[in-house]
């Protein structure tokens, strides 16, 4: 599930670029926290499904505002709580401030 700590502070979202090399769809949740999430009980702010073998651009305007910190984990489901591992291979690039 990879979930990782971006920003331990507030952060703006400003854009997000998903590239799924993998036969199967994946989904990279964001979640509001100034820690790494722990998927499947923490509830992410905004999920973006990533279909397979297909790249994924987000611009967020004036962005996406994160109050407590920057978070981020990919699944393989969709559901909020989802804890399926999703394929290796699906690379993520954004930009916040």
């Amino acid at each position: 599930t990879n979930a990782a700590n971006i920003r331990n502070a507030k952060a703006v979202l400003g854009e997000v670029t998903i590239s799924n090399v993998t036969a199967t769809a994946c989904y990279v949740k964001f979640y509001n926290k100034s820690s790494s999430p722990t998927v499947g009980t923490d509830i992410p702010v905004l999920t973006i499904p990533v279909p397979a073998n297909t790249t994924v651009n987000m611009a967020f305007g004036l962005g996406k505002a994160f109050s407590t910190g920057l978070s981020i984990a990919v699944t393989a489901g969709a559901a909020a709580t989802d804890t399926a591992n999703a394929v290796a291979g699906v690379q993520i690039s954004a930009t916040y401030a």
